[in-house]
């Protein structure tokens, strides 16, 4: 599982919207379509479903998320933490 599947997901399952998500990300929405899918195929369960024109998490998505909220904000944090550490 690369770090970088993982956080498109992370945004997606936060906007639940991919070509929301793409443009906050700066991406084209058929690269993020394509690299949820690989991430799907990568651990053998759908992580989204379609809800109407819209996606909503799959239960395995809930499962993922809920994990990721605990590990992207404290990955977000290392460089200002190291930056603190470094004028100490």
């Amino acid at each position: 599982m690369e770090l970088n599947k993982l956080r498109y997901f992370y945004i997606v399952a936060k906007y639940e919207h991919m070509t929301r998500a793409a443009e906050e990300m700066h991406i084209a929405q058929p690269a993020l379509t394509k690299t949820i899918k690989a991430l799907e195929d990568e651990l053998g369960v759908p992580l989204f479903m379609k809800k109407g024109r819209n996606i909503v998490l799959t239960p395995f998505g809930e499962y993922l998320k809920i994990k990721l909220d605990g590990i992207f904000p404290q990955l977000d944090r290392i460089p200002e933490e190291l930056k603190s550490l470094q004028t100490q």
